[in-house]
């Protein structure tokens, strides 16, 4: 997962060059231990404004990894997993 630092002034964006936002391996989902089912491994705070993310498991990381998954419409996604107003 990469992170750009931004800026908005009247109509114009600026995106400052983007950069790693984690070293570690981010898993979309996990299989639960307990239950077996997959689970996100990602969350959207109530507010919109931060997100808690769950590390992979160490038989994750050492693991080959040939593939890339692109997550288009992120915080659309987010929204309809949590939407705003909706505690858990």
């Amino acid at each position: 997962m990469w992170v750009a630092t931004y800026s908005v002034e009247a109509d114009s964006f600026r995106a400052e060059r983007p950069r790693p936002w984690s070293l570690g391996p981010m898993p979309p989902t996990l299989r639960s231990p307990a239950a077996g089912a997959l689970i996100r491994a990602f969350d959207l705070h109530p507010d919109g404004q931060r997100f808690a993310v769950l590390g992979a498991p160490e038989e994750l990381t050492a693991a080959k990894r040939d593939h890339v998954v692109l997550i288009q419409n992120f915080f659309d996604e987010l929204r309809r997993i949590a939407p705003a107003g909706n505690p858990r």
